[in-house]
């Protein structure tokens, strides 16, 4: 016999008999051993493990890469046909490297899954043949009846047949910072959100205060948690980088296949067929087209990238994931969670409404009002402060006093008895010793102790008659404040010359002190974080399951959103689907985890660039999705953290913003680099056609070591350099790039196709000037030879610009000087016969420089005049 493992797909309307008739068992005595160990042969209550591809695959996935490949294709080529085993060794460990670390930073997201298995219950009181008996969490079955009490995770989703004041803690799931009161139901709307399932505890939550006994629904996969699971199956998107990487070296791919074809072609239509011939021709193409893959660009994406998850770590953000630093400098969308999060995710004695005047008190006020607060929380209390123990919002009434203050209280006013609270009543009452008799302090929920008050104390102590009026307006008070997201409590005392017998029938004709008012406080840094991610173009919206009127309180108080009609609730979502303009929406209230899902991929289908905060095992599905997820490691799950991709240890928001910073200087220095090799390699391909085409008596322009060498020169330390730029002060203001961006854009291949060629024609003027002076065609190639590595390495300080009057970079500085130094040992050096140049004259050795630098000094003027135009017009507008 099979049983069903997953909630009945019912009508709106469904009993609990239906729902035990349909497991077969019956909703209050539970199963026999017998049948639960029938049932168990179904599966037990555990969560999958992760089915993890082997090491071996997942290195196959990273060689797939297209820069992976097209690197493969150049080692291979220099080492046969050009027989540099060299290059094609140090092209082959820059493959190794970029796959070795990929692959480790995979083995760590492999654990989500294991961390979600964790959160179930170790154990289980279940009822069975009529008996209590503890069992292992793994060996309940649907149709069980469990036992739950404060403290006790609860091991599988149960419906409450009975329940005595039980509250469940669901942020976990929901994002609901308070706790939940949990009540029986026969009948109930299985069609209700999951946040609003009052009749339903679910696993993984934890029981805060009460007793109860459940029916077993849902078991393992099937239960809300297990639904979660299935979520984080998917596999991670791939990150803007990797896609604007992949399509870069498709085109470089392309263009090295287009340029060798034309120089072979070239160079046999220029000096013929005849013997070695064709094949000098096939090794000058060969070399050309390896020269013009940017061998160094992976290293310098992983080391760069490696470099700032090193600076975040410093800063208190482990990264999990290395393109994720990047991806979030991309960034169009953030949505954050609010609990934990922007919240505090505790409860907090915010302050005090009295009767009468409607005006908001501090907690510590003053006179006979804040004497009355003090003895009410006090003493109406099962909880303390020192350490924490108790009921979260008992706790948080007692933190404005000090520890002594309450000892003193509590060793004055004697406890006679005590009326604890239950969800009937939603009330707790204490009677203590008092001058003249006994004083009966109560505290609950407002609609009930208003209706059992009868008299209010005015500010200076006095008691006066509590009209229906006056009940009316403290009613509509209470209205709305809850809309606006406190929750509030009432407290209540009277005096009684006699102790009574029954201390419920008590509870009337009581003098009503004010409305406390709890809420989960801001984080400190909130607002300033929230105007810094707004300030940097980034679209953020809350997504939260909580109430409405709470998030809306919180994103008002944020600096988030400004008026309700930015906040859309979950059951919107469902009745009228998504909304048609994503962008006018700030908050989304009371949101499940599927629906924030489904947020995530609207914002991305309509191509942005989605990051995703949160704390709570409701978010790690969303965080798994995003394009990058955001966890806080402090306050957050360890499920959430296992998802996400950055996770920021000290619950610090402000490093959101360091880390969009820190993405965005990565892609900058990406660009820069993607720049500087793109525009030297144009300008060597310029000058080998001009060559070929314009000097008949040159030969080949540049020989193969020589392409080779250039590579190595200008591919090495200066790319690396570039890769390490410090952050520009503007990129923290600058709108992200667009999901459909490319390193490598159209217009911008045409700007650098502009500057390639006047680099190129420096070399190529150089080259004509000398042998115009006289100069033999192998003085005039080795002028030509230096003045372009000069012109490239130069190049560098051209593509940092605008620079924030840091010109010249340390690194940078250093880099370029070595490359110079190098190139003038290949001239000066003993290795001069095997680059197959000649010595030369100081006055060919000042042309071969001026001609490398002058058209760097025209780029760099031209440069600095268009962003100084740029920025005015940016400011007139």
């Amino acid at each position: 016999m099979t049983i069903a493992r997953s909630e009945p797909p019912a009508s709106p309307t469904t009993t609990l008999d239906s729902v035990a008739t349909g497991l077969q068992a019956d909703a209050y005595d539970g199963l026999s051993a017998d049948e639960a160990r029938r049932r168990l042969r179904d599966g037990r209550n555990e969560l999958p493990a992760a089915a993890s591809p082997p090491w071996w695959q997942r290195v196959l996935r990273q060689l797939r890469e297209p820069m992976s490949l097209l690197l493969i294709a150049a080692a291979l080529v220099s080492a046969g046909p050009l027989g540099e085993v060299g290059d094609a060794l140090a092209i082959s460990l820059i493959v190794i490297l970029n796959v070795v670390v990929a692959v480790v930073q995979e083995e760590k997201a492999a654990t989500a899954l294991d961390a979600l298995r964790s959160a179930a219950a170790p154990s289980a009181t279940v009822i069975r043949d009529g008996r209590t008996e503890v069992i292992p969490a793994a060996e309940v079955v649907p149709g069980d009846v469990v036992l739950v009490a404060a403290g006790d995770r609860v091991a599988a989703d149960l419906w409450l047949t009975q329940s005595w004041a039980v509250e469940a803690d669901e942020s976990m799931l929901t994002g609901e910072s308070l706790p939940v009161a949990k009540n029986p139901q026969v009948e109930a709307d299985m069609t209700m959100p999951q946040a609003d399932r009052t009749w339903i505890v679910y696993a993984g939550t934890l029981i805060t205060a009460g007793t109860g006994r459940g029916l077993v629904l849902a078991t393992g996969p099937n239960t809300a948690v297990g639904k979660l699971a299935e979520h984080l199956r998917a596999e991670s998107p791939t990150t803007p980088l990797q896609k604007q990487l992949g399509k870069l070296s498709a085109r470089l791919g392309q263009a090295a296949v287009v340029v060798a074809a034309g120089v072979f072609v070239l160079t046999l239509f220029r000096f013929g067929t005849g013997p070695g011939a064709v094949e000098e021709a096939f090794l000058a193409a060969v070399a050309l087209a390896v020269a013009a893959v940017p061998e160094g660009l992976p290293a310098v994406v992983t080391l760069s990238l490696a470099l700032s998850v090193r600076r975040m770590a410093r800063h208190g953000a482990i990264v999990r994931n290395l393109p994720a630093v990047e991806t979030l400098g991309s960034t169009t969308v953030l949505l954050t969670d609010k609990t934990g999060t922007l919240t505090q995710n505790r409860m907090k004695f915010d302050s005090v409404i009295p009767i009468g005047n409607g005006r908001i008190e501090p907690v510590r006020t003053t006179g006979p009002i804040g004497d009355a607060v003090l003895r009410i929380a006090a003493l109406c209390s099962d909880a303390d402060i020192d350490p924490p123990i108790g009921d979260a919002v008992e706790v948080a009434l007692l933190e404005p006093f000090s520890p002594a203050e309450i000892r003193e209280i509590r060793s004055t006013h004697a406890r006679i008895a005590s009326q604890p609270f239950d969800s009937n009543r939603k009330m707790m009452s204490t009677l203590h010793d008092a001058p003249g008799g006994f004083e009966l302090l109560t505290k609950g929920a407002p609609e009930q102790v208003v209706a059992r008050s009868t008299r209010f104390m005015t500010g200076d102590g006095a008691i006066a008659p509590f009209t229906a009026e006056a009940r009316d307006a403290v009613l509509a008070e209470v209205g709305d404040l809850a809309v606006r997201g406190g929750r509030l409590l009432a407290l209540a005392l009277r005096d009684l010359d006699l102790q009574p017998d029954d201390l419920a029938a008590a509870e009337q004709d009581l003098i009503l002190v004010g409305l406390a008012v709890l809420a989960d406080p801001l984080r400190p840094e909130a607002a300033a974080t929230v105007g810094k991610v707004l300030e940097a173009g980034v679209h953020l919206v809350m997504v939260t399951g909580d109430h409405a009127g709470t998030a809306s309180a919180v994103a008002r108080a944020a600096g988030l959103a400004h008026e309700d009609r930015e906040v859309v609730t979950g059951s919107e979502l469902r009745t009228n689907g998504m909304p048609s303009d994503l962008s006018s929406i700030r908050v989304f209230a009371r949101v499940d985890p599927e629906q924030k899902l489904q947020l995530v991929d609207a914002f991305q289908a309509e191509g942005q660039v989605v990051a995703v905060t949160g704390d709570g095992v409701n978010d790690a599905p969303a965080l798994r999705k995003a394009d990058i997820g955001v966890a806080m490691g402090l306050s957050g799950s360890q499920v959430a953290r296992e998802a996400a991709d950055l996770v920021i240890t000290d619950d610090d928001l402000d490093l959101v913003t360091r880390a969009v910073k820190e993405g965005r200087a990565i892609y900058d220095n990406i660009r820069k680099v993607v720049d500087y090799l793109v525009a030297g390699n144009i300008s060597e391909v310029t000058v080998v056609l001009t060559g070929l085409a314009a000097f008949p008596g040159l030969g080949i322009p540049l020989v193969p070591l020589q392409l080779l060498w250039i590579n190595l020169l200008t591919d090495g330390l200066p790319a690396l350099a570039l890769g390490f730029d410090r952050p520009r002060r503007e990129l923290a203001f600058r709108r992200a790039a667009s999901k459909t961006s490319q390193l490598l854009s159209g217009r911008r291949l045409a700007m650098l196709i502009g500057r390639g060629l006047l680099l190129a024609a420096g070399a190529i003027g150089a080259l004509a000037v000398s042998r115009a002076a006289g100069g033999s065609w192998e003085e005039a190639r080795t002028v030509m030879f230096i003045a372009l590595v000069v012109a490239h390495l130069l190049y560098a300080f051209v593509v940092r610009l605008p620079a924030d009057g840091n010109f010249f970079n340390g690194r940078l500085v250093l880099a370029v000087g070595i490359g110079l130094l190098l190139q003038i040992g290949t001239v000066l050096g003993p290795f001069k016969d095997l680059f197959e140049v000649v010595p030369l004259s100081p006055e060919q050795w000042l042309l071969a420089i001026g001609a490398g630098t002058v058209p760097v000094v025209v780029l760099g003027v031209v440069e600095t005049l268009r962003h100084k135009l740029g920025r005015q017009n940016r400011a007139s507008s």
